[in-house]
């Protein structure tokens, strides 16, 4: 665990256990106020050559830790490479988020109680220096986040807790609050994520956003398989019908006392454990699955996020939650299903579940919302990993203006998006002899990521609609240190960033 602060005094005058320093290539530190004269002046003389010796130059990835006396106290001096900084301002700020993620591992590898980190001017990243520092506060708590519930040695090793302080002379305070509230949430929806599924049912998540509910006072109406037969969720209850844990259909609801504010819809897909049902999937693809509930656990935490920070839009989070497991009872491919909107689907793959679920979320969010704007967030189709690998969320909408938005707050947040084609050539992919439409996608088309997209349009009818497919930034994301291994928290800090800053 790891608290953040704002102090505002000289980056040198903390008295702290460990510093962080943000240097450049040519070993200039990024924050005039953390200048390695003051190390080579009072605590150890020819610093930059001793830098040098170690082959420490300031390159991105690179960083060295020096153990020095200051005072009567052992302090360490980390260093961490940010490169030449000359690059586009939020790749700099990508840069800046790792080396700073380094700087935290290393004080939470050596069991430091407390330190430091100069803040940047923002004016660098093309923000304000209070965006910085909510955006390093959150940083911070992410790079701290580590699962080890089922660690048998537990007891043994102690857990590490320590402070983080930001100095600055211009940031507030507000700004680390609103970073702490942030970065909180996330960890938060990566532990749920982390949990493995018989920790984490549909009813036990439908628990967690039930103490969310009561917590901010918020509405929440928590349906289940009976309810959801009768409002004719056949999507819905077609991908529950295999599993002994009923699923939960969840609504949270915050109203804001804006007067004639819109209404947001955010729509989060949780499978708590997908075995691609009757279409079991093989032994190389089902480990993992209890990260396909990500998006669900992401919309649950922006809503207690939201409850913090009170935005002036009313905002509906709307979270399915079932198991898709293959039994007696579970839906068969070629089977035909009715969704909430009167669509007819052609199930032709059980492990398409997803979209199946989703359709009727979109429908419900409609009916008894009418938002201006839904955004679906969802580990749908594998094919994005192919598209964009780890590292981008692919956002498909025909709302150029809404995909504008959710680029530029992706470069600005690190929940970095990429914008997928989404056309009626497309159509031709889910068309159904049978039925309205299928739920597989013709192989014809490949594309598979936009033809999930494409069905999930069937059940859009009047709001400004994106889809965000988390497949492949959802969990085990090599090369960015401060994810790490399993749950990443993806598309949080986007939902919280549009949300808070609404486009209209």
């Amino acid at each position: 665990m790891i608290s953040v602060q704002l102090t505002q005094q000289h980056f040198w005058q903390n008295s702290v256990e460990g510093y962080i320093i943000p240097l450049k290539s040519n070993l200039e530190p990024l924050s005039a106020d953390a200048a390695l004269t003051h190390i080579e002046e009072k605590h150890y003389p020819h610093l930059k050559e001793v830098l040098k010796k170690h082959q420490f130059e300031g390159d991105k990835g690179q960083s060295f830790t020096l153990s020095a006396k200051q005072g009567d106290a052992l302090v360490q001096y980390i260093f961490v490479g940010v490169g030449s900084m000359q690059g586009a301002w939020h790749q700099e700020l990508e840069t800046l988020r790792r080396a700073v993620a380094t700087g935290i591992h290393i004080v939470k590898k050596n069991y430091l109680k407390d330190a430091v980190v100069a803040l940047p001017a923002g004016s660098l990243f093309d923000m304000s220096d209070d965006e910085l520092a909510k955006q390093i506060t959150i940083l911070a708590h992410m790079a701290s986040y580590e699962f080890s519930s089922f660690k048998s040695d537990k007891k043994k090793k102690p857990s590490w807790a320590g402070t983080l302080s930001i100095a600055s002379k211009v940031a507030t305070s507000g700004a680390i609050d609103q970073g702490n509230i942030i970065g909180s949430a996330i960890n938060q929806a990566r532990h749920w994520a982390d949990l493995p599924a018989n920790h984490m049912t549909p009813t036990v998540l439908a628990g967690e956003a039930q103490k969310v509910a009561s917590k901010h006072g918020f509405k929440i109406t928590i349906l289940g398989r009976k309810e959801a037969l009768e409002l004719n969720m056949g999507g819905f209850c077609a991908v529950d019908a295999g599993s002994d844990q009923e699923g939960k259909f969840v609504v949270i609801e915050y109203k804001t006392t804006t007067p004639n504010a819109p209404t947001i819809a955010l729509c989060g897909k949780g499978v708590m454990f997908d075995t691609g049902g009757i279409n079991l999937k093989p032994t190389s693809g089902i480990s993992g699955m209890k990260f396909d509930m990500s998006g669900a656990a992401a919309v649950i935490t922006v809503m207690d996020v939201i409850g913090q920070l009170k935005p002036t839009i009313n905002v509906i989070g709307l979270t399915p939650l079932v198991e898709n497991m293959p039994s007696g009872k579970a839906s068969r491919p070629d089977d035909v299903i009715t969704c909430m909107n009167g669509k007819t689907v052609e199930i032709q793959n059980t492990d398409a579940e997803g979209r199946l679920i989703l359709s009727d979320t979109l429908c419900y969010a409609e009916k008894f919302f009418k938002p201006a704007v839904m955004l679906d967030i969802a580990t749908l189709t594998g094919a994005v990993q192919h598209a964009l690998g780890h590292f981008y969320t692919g956002v498909m909408t025909k709302d150029d203006a809404l995909a504008q938005a959710l680029l530029a707050m992706g470069r600005k947040t690190g929940d970095r998006t990429w914008q997928l084609p989404m056309d009626d050539d497309f159509k031709g992919a889910i068309r159904s002899e049978v039925a309205d439409i299928h739920n597989n996608g013709s192989s014809a088309y490949y594309a598979g990521t936009i033809v999930g997209a494409t069905f999930l349009s069937n059940f859009v009818e009047s709001a400004r609609w994106a889809h965000l497919d988390i497949a492949g930034t959802a969990h085990d994301v090599p090369a960015i240190n401060y994810v790490g291994k399993g749950s990443t928290g993806a598309g949080i800090r986007l939902l919280v960033e549009f949300v808070m800053n609404f486009p209209g």
